[in-house]
């Protein structure tokens, strides 16, 4: 009778410490650093040849992010990828055909040094006009400390465009402390 008092005893007290944590949000202490940029995905590109949208000369912002945080280069421990997704301008964009989609960022003195912040690999088949990606965990701070940095997105199809599809890149990145 002893055990099972005890042991009761023991189950209670794990259930009021297990209860009583708190979880966190999940997301390290920092702040959000957001970017947009749009382009075209013309008609008549097939499936047979990986396609790359180039975005160049985005503008980091990073020290106004710095300023307007009240932090310096070296508090920030790392940059990586909180949200990013693909989605239709317009809402008419067919983004059924991408099989799968990478996004990468490089700087413009050497593209092939590059680093993938984003990616869907395989792709929904009916994403509506909104694909989300699924962020990196790779630490690009070093592209981000440039005033300027580009952007790949690199696109596997899985059948001919049939027409334009006007889209925006949304990307959502966190500097971490």
């Amino acid at each position: 009778m002893r055990k099972f008092v005890y042991g009761l005893l023991f189950m209670a007290a794990s259930a009021v410490l297990g209860l009583s944590c708190q979880k966190d949000d999940g997301l390290a202490p920092g702040f959000d650093m957001v970017f947009q940029r749009t382009f075209t995905i013309p008609a008549g590109i097939g499936s047979f040849d990986v396609h790359h949208f180039q975005l160049k000369n985005t503008p980091s912002n990073w020290q106004q992010y710095l300023d307007q945080h009240g932090k310096t280069e070296a508090e920030i421990t790392g940059v990586i990828t909180s949200r990013a997704s693909l989605g239709g301008v317009f809402g008419d964009a067919d983004l059924s055909v991408i099989d799968r989609i990478y996004f990468r960022i490089y700087d413009d003195s050497n593209p092939n040094d590059y680093l993938e912040i984003a990616y869907r690999d395989p792709s929904p088949l009916d994403p509506g006009n909104i694909l989300p990606l699924i962020p990196s965990l790779a630490n690009s701070k070093r592209f981000f400390t440039n005033p300027r940095f580009s952007v790949d997105v690199v696109i596997y199809l899985r059948q001919i465009t049939q027409r334009d599809s006007d889209v925006r890149l949304d990307l959502t990145m966190r500097a971490t402390f």
